[in-house]
């Protein structure tokens, strides 16, 4: 049975995608639930910044789901890569 599902490549692009989304998603969402003036203050902004962040810190988890699952793809490539040596 193969457990790996992402080509090597892939999985590194979804790491390195999920880092910068990941840290991104929270310094928004830390600004929105501390209800910074930049981004609260205008007459165009969320009525209830507080949710805004929340939301944020959710799509947070979700990319780190995402890191989590690349990261075991990769444990998995290797340690298939070391079977086959050892064949």
């Amino acid at each position: 049975m193969q457990l790996a599902f992402v080509s090597p490549g892939c999985a590194v692009c979804c790491q390195v995608l999920s880092v910068f989304g990941i840290v991104f998603l929270l310094v928004l969402g830390f600004l929105f639930t501390a209800e910074v003036n930049e981004l609260t203050g205008s007459t165009e902004d969320p009525v209830n910044p507080k949710d805004v962040g929340h939301a944020c810190f959710m799509a947070a988890a979700i990319y780190a789901a995402f890191f989590l699952c690349c990261s075991c793809q990769q444990l998995v490539r290797r340690s298939e890569t070391r079977r086959a040596r050892r064949l």
